[in-house]
């Protein structure tokens, strides 16, 4: 049957309206899109990390047991936190410090370019503080805190685990890691206490340390025993009357501490002197006394980089453990490795 000419009209009306109805939904959703609020930015230094190196495990010489032992390295910076940092810290500064202490390993491991440590044959790393970083036992954690070691240890694994897989870079390539306990309210310049200048190591300020209880520190020798100490080392006599006179500053460093000393003739950096000594740092002011000589000091450490008392101080102020981080490694990226 054709169809009328009334039923081609009515379908085409159909149509039309058909059509105008899709394109007003379509509109009308383009228009809402259109409208809605922009995502908020997000943080620059937000890192959403998924690291691929969960199961990365390091060779670390024990040098109180004397053994090479391979385990984690996740569980390795569980022993380096609690050992290098009070867990009674602020989360934020224990963060900090478990980046820091992994840098130093990835720094370090020859699986990553690094030369190891010299302590031992195939190790990654030592346990000890004076050569590579500190490193404690899980029994070891249990003596130092008794009944607050669940919470404590607790504390530890969310920070490495909230902080999984970062590391500091400069150019691209993990960092040198330095750090101490307190600093004198600045962070001393690498090349006045290590051999090499380093651009993320600059003086920076530090502040709210004073508090701190190895902030000032002191050492009292009879001048029999100061002049004993210097000539058992460098063969040279002093008269144990006449130690002002014998003792000269050469100059100090942009963050306040001695740069050189001459003692007897003898010049010394101020690291050496500090050693020989035994002093907390080489921020040091001198006392004559008719038999005896006090050395004053302030900070404790070689303030090289972060101030462990200092980041806790900073947290407590509100800043992140990024913004730690970038206070004291200066120029640095916190990656994922």
């Amino acid at each position: 049957m054709r169809p009328t000419t009334k039923g081609i009209a009515v379908v085409v009306a159909g149509l039309l309206l058909i059509t105008s109805i899709i394109l007003n939904v379509i509109s009308a959703s383009r228009d809402k899109e259109e409208n809605q609020p922009d995502e908020p930015e997000k943080n620059p230094k937000e890192i959403i990390m998924e690291t691929n190196h969960k199961n990365d495990s390091i060779f670390m010489y024990n040098h109180m047991t004397k053994e090479l032992v391979q385990m984690p390295l996740e569980e390795y910076l569980a022993g380096v936190v609690a050992g290098e940092m009070p867990a009674s810290y602020d989360e934020e500064a224990l963060k900090a410090q478990a980046v820091a202490a992994r840098t130093l390993v990835i720094y370090k491991m020859p699986a990553y370019g690094g030369r190891g440590c010299s302590q031992a044959a195939g190790a990654d790393v030592c346990s000890s503080y004076a050569h590579c970083q500190e490193w404690i036992s899980e029994e070891q954690m249990r003596k130092n805190w008794g009944e607050d070691y669940e919470t404590y240890v607790e504390k530890i694994k969310k920070a490495i685990q909230e902080t999984s897989g970062q590391i500091m870079t400069y150019n691209g390539k993990a960092i040198e890691v330095f750090y101490h306990s307190t600093s004198n309210g600045r962070t001393e310049e690498v090349s006045e206490v290590f051999s090499n200048s380093l651009p993320y190591y600059i003086s920076v300020v530090s502040i709210g340390e004073e508090d701190a209880p190895r902030f000032e520190g002191s050492v009292t020798l009879s001048n029999k025993k100061f002049a004993e100490i210097f000539q058992s080392k460098y063969g040279i006599k002093l008269d144990p009357n006449k130690l002002a006179s014998q003792i000269k500053i050469n100059g100090y460093t942009d963050s306040g501490r001695i740069q050189d000393i001459t003692v007897g003739g003898k010049k010394l950096r101020a690291t050496e002197f500090r050693l020989l000594y035994g002093l907390n740092s080489t921020d040091i002011s001198f006392e004559f006394d008719n038999d005896s000589i006090t050395m004053n000091t302030k900070g404790f450490g070689h303030g090289v980089g972060m101030s462990q008392v200092g980041a806790d101080r900073m947290a407590d102020r509100g800043y992140s453990y990024m913004d730690i981080l970038q206070h004291y490694y200066k120029g640095v990226e916190i990656i994922q490795y």
